[in-house]
């Protein structure tokens, strides 16, 4: 786990730099909730932590950092994910590769994807859930709240 403190350090430092607070308070606390939840779900899924909560970093890198489209922060997190953690040289190319994947498809929460993806998808609804108990999910994203807290408990 000493790579994923090292990204964690370089993720929270980069959002301590946010100036507008709303936006720095946001993206500490939404990106805090989905790494807590990541780890419940791939410890109840049998799924090692690491990876996953690496991906949970990263997942709204973009949105927070430069406040872009929602409907590409996805792909532009997942690509400043690759450039970080490329340039540490403590990561393979294969899990450079799933990590900025997951990254790149959270938001497809309608399409399944390999484990890590249905990880930090599943973490993102529950966090979000977590955040706004009275948010309505309707079809898949009120499936995968379901099926998550379900995982959890057993």
């Amino acid at each position: 786990m000493r790579r994923y403190e090292l990204v964690k350090d370089y993720v929270y430092s980069k959002f301590a730099e946010i100036q507008y607070e709303p936006l720095r308070i946001a993206s500490i606390s939404h990106t805090a909730s989905v790494d807590t939840c990541i780890t419940f779900l791939a410890i109840s899924r049998g799924i090692k932590p690491e990876k996953a909560k690496i991906a949970a970093l990263f997942h709204d890198y973009a949105q927070f950092i430069d406040n872009c489209p929602h409907s590409q922060h996805a792909k532009l997190s997942s690509i400043y994910a690759h450039k970080y953690l490329s340039e540490t040289k403590m990561f393979k190319v294969n899990e450079i590769d799933d990590i900025c994947f997951a990254i790149g498809q959270h938001s497809k929460k309608e399409i399944y994807d390999s484990p890590l993806c249905e990880l930090l998808k599943d973490a993102d609804v529950l966090a979000r859930f977590l955040e706004n108990p009275d948010m309505e999910l309707k079809g898949i994203r009120k499936q995968r709240l379901l099926d998550a807290c379900a995982d959890i408990q057993n």
